[in-house]
Parts: C-alpha cells; structure tokens; sequence
C-alpha cells in the first residue's frame, strides 16, 4: 500500500507539472532514486530520451537509467545510453557525473565478465573522484576491484582492496556494506584453503548481520569450509540451511551446487544429481557455477553407469571450461592498475608523452592479438568419447588429441621452411612451434595450460610429490601429450640417454615398482573425479 501511494503521488506530481520539461522528470527520477529505486526505474523507463533536445537532458537519463537498473538488480543495458553519457560529460569535464558514468560502463562489463575492460573503467572511474566525499563510490569501486582480482585468483591483492573498500564505506557511514566486505575477505581465506581463518570471518558476518540475503551467502560459504575439511555433516547442516534464506542472482545456483556436491561427497549420487540439475535450471548462475555443477552431474552419471547422461554433461562441462579458459586469459587487474598508474604519472610530467602513447596503442593491440590467439587456442575439438568406463580414467582423449592437432597445423605451416633449413634451425622451428603449441618456455603458462587440460595434473604432483623437479613434471605432461621422445629430449635439454634416466628418477619418486607403471599412474591422476 505505501508503495502503491508513493508511485500514485509520483504520478500524480507529473500530471500536475503538466507542461513541465524533461529536466523535472529526471530531477524526480533522481530524488526518489535511493529511497525507491523501482519507482525511479518505472519513472525512466515511461520516458523517450531519443526525443530530447539537449545533450545533457540525454547524458543524465543514461547515468539515472543504469543507476536505476543496478539498484534493481536488473541487466545494465543499452551500452549505447552510457557511452553517450561518458562522452558527454568528458567533453564537458564534470567530474562527478563522469566518475558515475565510468562506475556504470565498469559495471557493465564487470557482469559480462570482461574483467579487463570492467578494470580499465574502474580506475577511470577514481580518477575523476573526489577521495574526501566520494566515499560511496569509491567502497563500491574497490568492492569491484577485490572481486575481479579474487576471481583472477590474486587473492591478496583481493584483500588490499577489499580493507580498501571498506575503510571508504566506514567514512560513508554504510557499515552494513563494510559487514559484507567481510564475506569476501573471508572468501579469499578459504580459496586459499586457510579454512580456520575463513570461519573466523563467516562467523563474524553471521553474528553482526541483519540482511537475510547476506546471511544465505555466509552460511553457504561457512559450509564450503567444513566441506574441504571433510566434515560433511557441519557441512550438509549449512547448506541446507542457507537453502532457508532468500537470494539473489548466482546465490542460489551456488547454494544448490554446493549442496550437490556434498551429497556427492557422501556417494550419493542421485541426491547430488538432483541438486545440480536444480543449480543448472536456476536463473542468474554464472559460468563457474554452471561449470561444476555439470561436473558433478558427469561424475555422479559415471559412478551410477549413465552413459548417455555422462556424456551429455562432459560435453557441457568442456564447453564451459573452454569459456573458463577465455576469462582467465585476460590482463590481470593488477597489470591494468599498473598501466593506469604509469599513464597518469606520464601524463602529468608531461614527459615524452607520443612515445608512452604509441607504446600505449601497441599494448592494447598486443594483448588483443593474445587474447584473440589464446580464445581460438582454447576452443577443444569436441569428439565422441567411446566406451566411457574404461576411457574417462585410461586417457583424455579429447584434450590430447586437441593439442596434436595444434601441433600437427603447426608442423604443416613450417613443412617448406623445415625443408630449406639446417639441423640446427630445425630444432629452434621445434622448439618454436611447442612453444607456440604449449607455452613450453612459460612455466607459468605451460603449467596453467596443463592443469586445465589433464585435472589439475601438475598442482596435483607438486602437492603429492614435491620432489619432483619442473623439468621431471614436464616429461610426465609430454607423456600424456604423447609427444615423441625425440622431441621431448629437444624440449628438455637432454639426451635420449638422459631421457631414459630422466624417466627413471620420475618412477623413484612416484614410488613406482619400474617406468612400465608410469602410464598407468599418470592416467589415474588426470581421471575426472573429486
């Protein structure tokens, strides 16, 4: 009813205002906006901004319609609408409203994960805000920030600006959003398996929170922890608890999954099958959610013997990976705050400023080619997986067959200058194209590139058999590549002898009886299973 007659009064004042222009309207709009944003957002959407004759009456209704979109929670859409804004009030050097705009374009791009761009914006965004009143804007800049570097998994660089985001919410009095930031914080802990110190954190928000939707999230998230320990009946207790507490967008989803896998945990299969079906059919999941939880559904459809459900839900859980893959090749937000800082102080010594921005347009363009190059990279044949009881924990087909498909384009490319060359050149176009293939020379990227392609098998190893050398961890990755041994000895610096050798201290350390059972081990360790 109080809804109902504040929106009849809204209504009634614009009857009343008659003739009244534009600029009204939006004025309304923005006066009710943090009271009632649905009513701001009902006031905006019966307008037509196509039809105004001012640019500013048009820059001001694409800010209030994205702020009003967000505050509903609702997709921040046309992009059209807030670029007009940002070039408006460019042009016009108003700083407040552009550090809005830049917020909302950052935002934007934040939901469609495109973490680099949301990145770039963000820092726009500060740069054009006031640091002693704009403390709102700011707790919510660097609430974003945490998240990107979290879900980049730079976790304490998360935390840097989450106390960041927190000190500016305290100034601005909002102490409910400074208790969420605790959540996040807490988060980072149990991404980095410090469980005990997670909790610490999970507890404190349960006990200081009076919002339901945060509460949900906490004790989901105070499952997960007890879940990693193996203490599945704290952790089936929490689950199913936040079940009991309203959500909003991936909360629900990532409860259901959560839950899924904990009854899988457990073998029970059916009951993790249903939950994760449920977090699949939720509206708002996003990909990694979606991502495990057809994981679940495929380890859960290959312990029951569903082979058609099993092979079904590889095939969507691949495609998600494949996306995965293509978030996680973008700039960390670390490297993007580094380029912004360095810009900035260029731009203000006013040194060499056409260099820095050629170098700049270079940058930009450079990490467009990567990331074009690592997306068509990262898009897996997709093959029909035969016998699948036998093939999931005996090889991965379709990874392996992927890379030597690369590998064999590549080797097609470089048929005629192969030909002309030397011994000598013919080894460094090896060594190219495996690098090119592989990223052989790039531990870092070599190694990300085989965790996502054979389970985790290096993180595996180094955890399991930390004696293992990077060069030993790399002979088991060609393994699994099938990758010849004359090209493995090139790529490893050694000989064929040395290779053999090399082979044996990797079986020692494995604690394997000879080399013959190598395979085999390996073969288990990339098995898809929890």
């Amino acid at each position: 009813m109080i809804r109902a007659f504040h929106l009849s009064f809204l209504i009634t004042y614009l009857s009343l205002a008659g003739c009244s222009t534009t600029p009204n309207e939006l004025k309304i709009a923005e006066q009710v906006m943090e009271a009632h944003p649905d009513s701001a957002l009902h006031i905006l959407q019966k307008l037509q901004p196509v039809k105004y004759d001012s640019d500013a009456n048009r820059a001001l209704y694409g800010l209030l319609l994205f702020q009003a979109l967000d505050k509903n929670y609702m997709p921040l859409q046309p992009d059209s609408l807030i670029n007009f804004s940002i070039d408006y009030y460019l042009k016009q050097e108003d700083k407040p409203n552009l550090a809005m705009a830049y917020f909302y374009k950052g935002r934007e791009l934040n939901y469609k994960t495109e973490y680099e761009k949301a990145s770039i914006e963000y820092y726009k965004s500060i740069d054009n805000c006031n640091t002693n009143s704009d403390y709102l804007l700011l707790g919510k800049i660097y609430g974003d920030l945490a998240a990107i570097s979290h879900m980049q998994r730079e976790y304490k660089e998360s935390r840097k600006k989450n106390q960041l985001a927190t000190s500016f919410y305290l100034k601005a009095g909002r102490t409910e959003f400074a208790n969420k930031i605790l959540i996040s914080i807490g988060h980072t802990y149990l991404a980095e398996k410090k469980y005990s110190t997670a909790r610490v954190y999970f507890k404190k928000v349960y006990s200081l929170s009076k919002d339901s939707i945060t509460i949900g999230v906490t004790l989901n998230y105070l499952g997960s922890s007890f879940l990693n320990t193996k203490q599945v009946d704290s952790a089936l207790y929490y689950f199913k608890k936040s079940l009991t507490y309203p959500s909003r967008g991936n909360n629900l989803p990532l409860r259901y999954c959560s839950l899924a896998e904990a009854f899988f945990t457990i073998d029970q299969y059916d009951s993790a099958t249903i939950y994760a079906m449920k977090s699949l059919k939720c509206t708002g999941g996003n990909l990694f959610t979606r991502r495990e939880g057809c994981r679940v559904i495929a380890n859960a459809a290959y312990n029951t013997g569903d082979k058609k459900l099993m092979s079904k839900y590889m095939s969507k859980y691949q495609e998600c990976t494949d996306s995965v893959r293509v978030i996680e090749s973008q700039t960390k937000a670390t490297v993007i705050e580094h380029q912004h800082k360095s810009k900035a102080e260029s731009t203000a010594a006013k040194h060499n400023l056409t260099t820095f921005s050629l170098l700049l347009i270079v940058s930009i363009l450079i990490t467009v080619i990567i990331s074009m190059y690592l997306y068509q990279r990262s898009k897996l044949s997709k093959q029909e997986i035969r016998n699948y009881r036998q093939k999931l924990n005996s090889k991965q087909v379709f990874v392996s067959q992927s890379i030597s498909n690369k590998i064999d384009e590549l080797k097609s490319i470089q048929t005629e200058t192969r030909k002309q060359a030397q011994p000598a050149d013919r080894n460094k176009l090896s060594k190219e194209l495996y690098n090119n293939a592989l990223h052989i020379d790039n531990w870092d990227l070599f190694s990300s590139y085989m965790n996502h392609g054979f389970n985790n098998i290096v993180d595996k190893l180094q955890t399991d058999h930390p004696t293992l050398s990077r060069k030993e961890i790399s002979w088991c990755c060609l393994h699994l590549l099938d990758i010849s041994n004359t090209d493995r000895a090139l790529l490893l610096e050694t000989t064929t002898e040395g290779l053999y050798k090399l082979k044996q201290r990797v079986a020692q350390k494995l604690n394997l009886i000879n080399t013959k059972e190598l395979d085999t081990y390996l073969r288990n360790i990339v098995a898809i299973r929890n």
